[in-house]
């Protein structure tokens, strides 16, 4: 497989099935009420020759972490393959996404629909182009993926009250085989502002992890991280990220140093898997800066490490 290092307007739409049974295809937007440590996915994720789509949009708060417990979550896992459109420009996705281009690469009208308690009608346009996972880097070393961070803009109708969002925050996409077994701890963190964007992927330890690759956006300026280390504080019992430091450099020999404060969080179950999601507050050369820790556990290690 040819990693990509560009993309073009048809990588805005479904690609092309290989016949891989495992081939998965993901939409991933992030959304932030940070003055009531709200923090909000919608996400999708397309298995074209198995036929089916799965995913669905999150809500959370610092009321509780639990899926059952939490605003809003909705997950599903085997819905109906989507008709493939003729043009990426649109796509309306059986878990109730429906993501509509408005610049290719660039800028995206979202829609979420439950038909019953949620409705979620949110704009995202891109402070950076994409960014590609360079080949080979973990945690999708045979696949195709992006991230890419801009400004959310919209509202939340959730159980009758309007809840407006105005941030800044993150999408990432990928193409190609990913199985359901076989996961590894996975730290993914990122902050989004107006003139700074830092996105990272380490290994993670119970505290401390070198950060292998990612990137950071200063103004118009983007560059890989070069090297880095992440340091964290849990939570003793219940081992989730309380707090952490990132000291990273990237390709053009720019420092940063971040300072992370968890807000809130959701525990997100995979089949054989966890993820952790944590809201931050980031303070970065003085700036607040919002953003978030994916934190990745396969659950038999999570189970051990909690008892």
């Amino acid at each position: 497989m040819t990693i990509y290092d560009e993309f073009t307007p048809v990588d805005d739409g479904l690609h092309d099935p290989t016949g891989d049974f495992y081939e998965t295809e993901t939409f991933w937007y992030s959304f932030f009420v940070p003055e009531r440590a709200i923090g909000g996915w919608l996400y999708t994720s397309l298995r074209a020759t198995a036929g089916t789509c799965a995913g669905g949009a999150w809500i959370w708060d610092d009321k509780a972490t639990d899926p059952w417990h939490i605003p809003f979550f909705e997950q599903y896992s085997w819905l109906k393959y989507p008709d493939r459109p003729d043009t990426p420009e649109r796509l309306a996705l059986p878990n109730g996404t429906t993501i509509q281009v408005r610049e290719p690469l660039m800028s995206y009208d979202l829609r979420y629909t439950d038909r019953d308690r949620v409705d979620i009608e949110l704009r995202f346009d891109a402070l950076e182009t994409p960014v590609p996972l360079r080949s080979g880097a973990p945690p999708f070393p045979k696949a195709h993926h992006l991230d890419q961070t801009g400004h959310v803009t919209g509202h939340i109708r959730l159980d009758g009250e309007t809840i407006d969002v105005d941030c800044y925050a993150m999408r990432d996409r990928s193409w190609g085989r990913r199985t359901e077994r076989g996961y590894s701890r996975i730290g993914y963190v990122w902050g989004a502002a107006p003139d700074t964007s830092l996105v990272t992927y380490s290994l993670p330890t119970d505290t401390s992890d070198d950060i292998h690759t990612g990137y950071l956006r200063v103004g118009d300026d983007v560059a890989h991280i070069t090297s880095g280390r992440r340091r964290v504080q849990r939570d003793p019992a219940n081992k989730w990220i309380t707090a952490m430091t990132i000291d990273a450099t990237d390709d053009q020999g720019r420092d940063l140093h971040a300072e992370g404060e968890a807000l809130s969080r959701m525990i997100l179950p995979g089949a054989t898997h966890i993820c952790i999601n944590t809201l931050l507050r980031w303070t970065i050369d003085g700036t607040i800066v919002w953003g978030e820790d994916q934190d990745v556990w396969p659950i038999k290690e999570y189970r051990t490490s909690t008892t």
